[in-house]
């Protein structure tokens, strides 16, 4: 598996443990035929820019997803770190959460259509990896 990973570094979450957490993921996920994963993290205005771009949506995201042979996922940091505070838990914690939500929509699942399947998924998949 080879994981790619770009952009700042995320406090308490190295690179290395980043690509260990994928596996761990397609594992729980049982998913089959990704080999490799880039992980890209922004800032709220280049995200901005890819949502209205490739969504059609002028407003940042916490993550996008842009799925095939070698899937690109997107995180906005600033979305990310809100969210931790929201929520209460670490920037690690949150950056974890997205990284399963994005290869869950590299793996064609899609919350926005389906009858509640990816969130089912995810939420296993939480427990399978130790996240809650």
């Amino acid at each position: 598996m080879i994981v790619d990973v770009s952009g700042p570094a995320v406090p308490r979450l190295s690179r290395a443990s980043i690509s260990l957490f994928v596996e761990r993921v397609l594992r729980a996920a049982r998913a089959r035929g990704i080999a490799e994963v880039s992980i890209a993290f922004v800032s709220d205005a280049v995200m901005r820019r890819l949502n209205k771009q490739y969504r059609g949506t002028n407003k940042t995201t916490d993550v996008l997803t842009f799925p095939g042979d070698h899937p690109d996922i997107v995180i906005s940091l600033d979305q990310a770190r809100r969210q931790a505070l929201d929520e209460k838990h670490s920037l690690a914690t949150e950056v974890r959460y997205l990284i399963l939500h994005g290869l869950l929509h590299a793996l064609g699942y899609d919350h926005e259509t389906d009858d509640g399947e990816m969130n089912a998924l995810e939420m296993k998949v939480r427990r399978r990896v130790g996240l809650r």
